[in-house]
């Protein structure tokens, strides 16, 4: 059977359609505002922080958020894409950083983890399963 691609979601991802279908019932039931679901809707497909590019949809589609590579970025520029990520996904990952730009994401973010064999912070919020 054929099915027709929605732009924006891909035909495979039942979590972006339920999101949508939840912003468009909330408007529905009067709950949300258009104006308010607009701006839900403003990071699609990314967010554009004009040194950065913000996948917050990525997790809907591939099953993991967005990947920091923190190679080339300032420490500042690392702590502020960190904290939008972390506020609309429980898993973060930055790759390719010091202990410096760990001891400022951990002020953000402070059950940031570091290892620093792998360079690498991470973040995981998510519950564990039994």
């Amino acid at each position: 059977m054929y099915r027709k691609k929605t732009r924006n979601i891909p035909d495979d991802s039942q979590a972006m359609r339920s999101w949508l279908g939840s912003i468009l019932e909330r408007v529905k039931t009067g709950e949300l505002s258009v104006t308010q679901a607009r701006h839900e809707l403003s990071i699609l497909p990314y967010e554009d922080m004009n040194f950065a590019k913000i996948d917050h949809h990525r997790h809907m589609r591939i099953g993991f958020p967005e990947v920091i590579f923190g190679h080339g970025k300032t420490i500042e520029q690392i702590v502020t894409i960190a904290g939008r990520l972390i506020s609309s996904s429980d898993k973060l990952l930055i790759t390719r950083v010091g202990e410096d730009v760990f001891e400022a994401v951990k002020i953000k973010i402070p059950d940031a983890v570091y290892n620093s064999t792998a360079r690498s912070i991470v973040v995981n919020h998510q519950k564990k399963r039994v």
